[in-house]
């Protein structure tokens, strides 16, 4: 389901569900399914390894289900899941770096998530939109869309949901290099995360917003603000709890830590933590991954006849 303005791709011969027809819980479960598959791949692999297949099935499967038979309750929690499936390939987009595919997409999951009448999921579709602005060295619009999700949810959000609000705002204040407003936006963060639960209801997509994400976020907004000793001690503590499977993200911590051994004079521990990111991000289909290595070697520059940064160079360059 390519990003437009109405639901209208055409159905392809072979597609066994066509329009009209009836939508069943099982259809909504699979959609679901369908999801959780796609994300595991996309934090493990990057977002260009099963985006093709994502997109092909938001085309033949989920878009036809739009166009079925459903009544009023089957029919929000089918927006919802369709919402979900479309914000994941706008993301997987993101990864490839094909931007403005991506916003479009994103553009479309609120209105799904409209339809679904779920705020709090179109509250998750803005903070997306806010990463995607970080990224894109877009501090204000981050830290615009960032409020704009905070209201959305309003103060009785699970409190986790609070910390990852709270957490991506201070990303986008640390872009602008807003120290005092970066660091109130993250003592929030961790309140918030702090006053959670284990009974807590959590929406589904906010489970994954932990210590070891809240880590990941302190340490890329010290990054950012050229604080680079706490942006070491955070990263590290990032990779620690991480889990194995959020590969990319560990490539992430892992580039922030090399950084920051490199701004500290760690010149040695700099070069083996980029050539370890290099690899990772030679195995995997991501952009965003790419570029962060990238980043590290632009900073790496001033260094390049020491041994270290040989060595470093001769490493990748084996990559194959």
């Amino acid at each position: 389901m390519p990003p437009q303005g109405r639901f209208s791709v055409p159905r392809q011969r072979g597609t066994d569900r066509g329009p009209g027809q009836r939508v069943s819980s099982g259809d909504i479960a699979a959609l679901r399914s369908v999801g959780e598959l796609f994300r595991t791949l996309d934090h493990a692999y990057g977002g260009g390894h099963a985006r093709q297949a994502l997109v092909r099935y938001l085309e033949h499967e989920a878009e036809p289900m739009l166009r079925g038979t459903y009544g009023e309750s089957t029919g929000r929690r089918l927006f919802a899941a369709a919402a979900d499936l479309t914000r994941l390939a706008g993301w997987t987009s993101y990864d490839i770096a094909a931007h403005g595919l991506a916003q479009r997409y994103f553009v479309q999951a609120l209105r799904l998530a409209q339809a679904a009448g779920d705020r709090a999921y179109g509250s998750y579709v803005l903070l997306t939109m806010s990463c995607q602005a970080v990224y894109l060295g877009h501090g204000r619009e981050a830290v615009q869309l960032a409020r704009v999700a905070q209201q959305g949810v309003g103060p009785a959000a699970p409190p986790v949901v609070q910390a990852m609000l709270h957490a991506v705002e201070a990303r986008g204040h640390a872009v602008l290099g807003e120290a005092r407003a970066c660091s109130a936006s993250l003592v929030r963060a961790e309140r918030a995360l702090e006053a959670s639960r284990p009974g807590d209801e959590v929406p589904y997509w906010a489970r994954h917003f932990d210590e070891a994400q809240l880590a990941d976020e302190l340490g890329h907004c010290h990054r950012d603000l050229q604080q680079y000793r706490p942006a070491a001690q955070h990263a590290e503590r990032a990779l620690q709890l991480r889990a194995p499977g959020f590969a990319r993200s560990r490539l992430f911590c892992r580039v922030v830590l090399a950084t920051s051994r490199l701004a500290l004079g760690e010149l040695d521990q700099a070069c083996a933590l980029g050539a370890e990111a290099a690899q990772q991000a030679s195995e995997m289909r991501s952009a965003r991954a790419v570029e962060y290595v990238r980043d590290f070697e632009r900073r790496l520059e001033p260094y390049r006849d020491a041994a270290a940064a040989r060595t470093y160079r001769d490493r990748v360059a084996a990559i194959g």
